[in-house]
């Protein structure tokens, strides 16, 4: 879907997949990477475009993990910390 978005400057989406990086800017199809889907190919189109940019982000700051993963629960205080939000216990 079109959100008829007029893009001064790519959005930018973080990756923690330096590979999936690499293999966005790099057109050369290699056998390792027949594999992959078409949302790969429809990302690369998009970077191509100029209207997004894949940027790396170490797997531990990758904040979006607490709301797609099943975590430790150190893992997923630190991540809480991360986002500001607090636990019910530290309000009472």
């Amino acid at each position: 879907m079109d959100l008829k978005l007029d893009y001064r400057q790519p959005v930018q989406l973080t990756v923690d997949n330096k590979s999936a990086i690499s293999l966005s800017k790099n057109p050369v199809f290699h056998g390792r990477s027949k594999h992959i889907s078409t949302k790969f190919h429809f990302l690369r189109d998009l970077v191509n475009q100029g209207k997004i940019e894949l940027v790396h982000c170490s797997t531990e700051a990758q904040t979006v993990d607490i709301f797609t993963k099943a975590l430790r629960q150190t893992r997923f205080e630190k991540l809480r910390e991360m986002l500001n939000v607090k636990s019910l216990s530290s309000l009472v």
